[in-house]
């Protein structure tokens, strides 16, 4: 019995974990969060970046962020939401 109430403070730090990153938003819970997000900034790398890949999406003043690497550039891609719905995307070259 002792053994299965040592094991409860592990297991409530590690279901503590996992809930705040899904509240967060990372790993594997990003695309969870910024579904939306993903699904622009896809849309946009594979328009504008066809070989690209994105980083996890984070929240940036007045909108979000990402990393965009091609090649061996890195691209920081900035997204805004109208009050359309529509994306509204910037770069800054690294």
């Amino acid at each position: 019995m002792s053994k299965k109430r040592g094991n409860l403070p592990v297991l409530l730090c590690i279901a503590a974990w996992v809930a705040y990153r899904c509240y967060k938003g990372q790993g594997i819970f990003n695309k969870v969060r910024y579904k939306a997000q993903h699904e622009a900034v896809s849309n946009y790398v594979e328009t504008h970046y066809p070989n690209a890949f994105y980083s996890d999406i984070i929240e940036a003043d007045n909108g979000w962020s990402c990393i965009v690497t091609d090649g061996g550039r890195k691209i920081v891609l900035y997204l805004t939401k109208t009050d359309s719905g529509t994306f509204i995307f910037w770069e800054k070259a690294e």
